[in-house]
């Protein structure tokens, strides 16, 4: 891997994240709203954007379209996000998150119709990268209607032939397409990598299993994350287990992001496994200090740091999953 790294974050759907805080949610009553904001989103986004608050350049690709995208561009620029995108017909997506506490209620747009042609001008532009041996290609998220299913496969494939280092966060049908493919690394939760194998996973040792067949299959790494338990990064040699410290929640919304940048931002300069994973629980946990799918800043991440115990998982004992 050269040493610094170029990294790409792609994001098939984008949004506009609303969110509204409440003191209570009822259903079939009147819910009062106490405060709101907006916020740039979509996994993808939120990479590229905790990636740059850490101080390592990340270009993000997506599409934008409509007032949605209108309002995006401008969120990204003030962020100071470097991207690019390709402009569609229809708007980008709204999310709407609803939080009342530790309750969180979540309603997401599927997102806008891609047409062919607006398909095929983002693959151009992601296949025109100049992408050396080393450089990372982090593709997170869901995709939006008139994409097709296994779309990442065709982009891991690709982007391998070429020398990069494939990352993969994503849920159902285009998880499981795409590490057909064997990306380098993947960040399923334990959640969405038990849909993923089709297997309810509630002890340490299917877990190991699993984790141990995936890694004889081709993938570098994986990263593991379930919430306030903490995360694990699994590789042929190491299996660690990092241990957030305990923190106020005001919004979990981007967390598995920020996690997911943390640890690249620590991949992209080489650093140990072990700090890696140090880096990227205290990206994850300093995310739920902020309101919204507002990123935290830099200093939050590094005071978090020193309170993020890393230690060897092979013993069950260690691992407070299950």
């Amino acid at each position: 891997m050269s040493s610094h790294p170029a990294v790409y974050s792609l994001s098939f759907n984008s949004s506009v994240d609303n969110t509204f805080y409440l003191s209570s949610i009822r259903f079939d009553d009147i819910n009062r709203i106490e405060k709101s904001r907006v916020d740039a989103g979509g996994k993808g986004l939120n990479v590229a954007r905790m990636l740059n608050i850490l101080g390592y350049p990340c270009e993000a690709l997506t599409f934008l379209g409509g007032p949605n995208g209108k309002i995006l561009k401008k969120l990204l620029e003030e962020e100071k996000v470097p991207f690019r995108y390709v402009p569609i017909k229809e708007n980008t997506r709204s999310i709407f998150n609803f939080i009342a506490g530790k309750e969180v209620l979540r309603i997401n747009e599927k997102g806008p119709l891609i047409s062919k042609k607006e398909k095929d001008a983002f693959l151009n532009l992601i296949y025109s990268l100049k992408i050396s041996k080393g450089d990372i290609v982090s593709i997170s998220g869901s995709i939006p209607p008139g994409v097709e299913k296994d779309i990442y496969r065709e982009i891991i494939k690709k982007v391998k032939t070429k020398g990069g280092i494939v990352v993969l966060d994503a849920d159902g049908d285009v998880l499981e397409e795409g590490i057909k493919e064997k990306p380098h690394i993947i960040k399923p939760n334990l959640w969405e990598l038990s849909r993923t194998v089709r297997r309810r996973i509630s002890s340490f040792r299917t877990l190991k299993n699993i984790l141990e067949y995936l890694v004889s299959h081709g993938m570098s790494n994986i990263l593991l994350t379930n919430g306030e338990k903490g995360a694990v990064l699994f590789s042929s040699t190491h299996f660690l287990y990092g241990r957030p410290p305990s923190v106020k929640v005001l919004s979990t919304i981007g967390c598995g992001d920020t996690f997911l940048a943390g640890f690249l931002y620590g991949y992209c300069k080489n650093k140990p496994q072990e700090e890696c994973l140090r880096l990227a629980v205290a990206a994850g946990t300093a995310k739920v200090l902020k309101e919204g799918t507002s990123m935290p800043e830099r200093r939050d991440v590094m005071e978090i740091l020193k309170k993020v115990k890393v230690v060897n998982a092979s013993e069950r004992t260690i691992l407070p999953f299950f």
